[in-house]
């Protein structure tokens, strides 16, 4: 009799806890049944963009202050620059592995796979208690990016999108990364919020589709896309590795001319925000175009920063900086995505071909910073990107018809 008194008192409150988690429980349901069958074109223009914001968002968030993190922790310059070196080299193994396997395979895989992967390692980077392990750290992080980047942008070519656009919104992401920079008290507060942004942006992920059916059969080690773009690749290889000779240095060079971090933040916003505005205009004009005025203006941005002795001379300097980038970038985005049908392959490997530069540069602005100073450092770039320049002559007639 007990027991039946028991259960008799229990049953009401059960039930009353049932409708609500089943009710809970449909609703979620209902949910993903409508994502999976959004349309693929409801609203991409606008997933898309948030996830480029997020992507540039995270990884912008993490590097502003990473020499000085570095630093903190008990690097020198040379350290810093090895720290760099491994982002870079893990990053340009990745996209050159996984853009080709976006070809074969297909993209979402890769675009999923890597944002989910990046959000959990960007947090291990505040446990870091060395040089050496914040090494390995971001090289791992450079291996998530790598997976994810050229498997996205041949994704957003191939569904119609403007590439001058999309990657515009990741370097607003990169401005809002160098702002909330300014905001956070705490280097693993800017850890952990690139890890949720990252995140964010695997979560949209989910609710895209791939409609793209047909598999493109790439070589292992692609010569032919490599020869047919070598005046892409060469030249963005010399630039890129002169950018990243000064990159690793940079906000050293503005502590050193009087910047705080605070300003350290915000002129290195006005490269970025500089590059939002600009490569919205880009897509307009000829690729070829585009990329060389990007290697003039990069050579005429790095011979000014040789000269500058305060911290405000910098701001002019950024400006032209971020019409550079946004220049060389999109114009060769633009070129290899019109001009080769290995699209992931093409921009996996100018992916790798920047972080192959992410790899030499930081390790010789840390040697040369660290011998002969900073200003040697810019007339090293300024010179690096007047190479390319002259590597790229007949850029135009070297397009590939698709």
């Amino acid at each position: 009799m007990c027991y039946h008194s028991l259960e008799s008192f229990q049953s009401p409150f059960r039930n009353s806890i049932e409708i609500p988690s089943r009710s809970l429980s449909q609703m979620i349901a209902r949910l993903m049944q409508y994502i999976r069958s959004m349309s693929n074109s409801s609203f991409l223009s606008l997933r898309l963009t948030l996830v480029s914001v997020l992507l540039g968002f995270s990884t912008e968030a993490s590097r502003v202050f990473l020499p000085l993190y570095a630093k903190d922790l008990g690097a020198s310059n040379f350290d810093v620059g090895l720290i760099g070196a491994s982002y870079g080299m893990a990053f340009f193994i990745s996209s050159f592995v996984f853009g080709r396997q976006s070809d074969v395979s297909g993209r979402l895989k890769f675009i999923r796979a890597g944002l989910a992967l990046s959000a959990i390692v960007y947090v291990f980077q505040g446990f870091a208690p060395s040089p050496m392990v914040l090494l390995g750290v971001r090289g791992l992080i450079g291996l998530c990016l790598g997976v994810v980047s050229a498997a996205l942008m041949a994704y957003v070519y191939e569904n119609g999108e403007r590439v001058g656009s999309f990657a515009s919104f990741g370097a607003l992401g990169w401005l809002f990364g160098s702002l909330i920079a300014t905001a956070l008290r705490s280097y693993e507060s800017l850890f952990i919020t690139s890890a949720i942004a990252a995140a964010c942006a695997f979560l949209i992920s989910l609710t895209l589709r791939e409609e793209r059916v047909e598999r493109v059969e790439v070589a292992l080690f692609p010569l032919n896309v490599l020869w047919a773009n070598r005046k892409v690749y060469l030249p963005f290889l010399l630039r890129h590795t002169g950018a990243n000779i000064i990159w690793i240095i940079f906000p050293l060079f503005l502590a050193s001319i009087g910047a705080s971090k605070p300003w350290i933040a915000i002129i290195w916003s006005i490269n970025v925000g500089g590059q939002f505005i600009a490569m919205r205009f880009i897509d307009r004009f000829g690729a070829a175009r585009m990329f060389t005025a990007g290697l003039i203006l990069s050579t005429l941005a790095f011979v000014s920063y040789s000269v500058i002795g305060h911290y405000l001379q910098v701001i002019p300097v950024q400006v032209l900086l971020a019409v550079s980038f946004s220049c060389l970038y999109v114009g060769a985005l633009n070129f290899l995505l019109r001009n080769n049908v290995e699209r992931g392959t093409a921009v996996g490997l100018l992916y790798s071909t920047s972080n192959l530069s992410a790899t030499i540069g930081p390790f010789l602005g840390g040697i040369i910073s660290q011998v002969w100073g900073f200003q040697t450092v810019m007339y090293v770039a300024s010179v690096m990107s007047f190479a390319g320049l002259l590597a790229s002559r007949g850029v135009a007639r070297s397009a590939r018809k698709s």
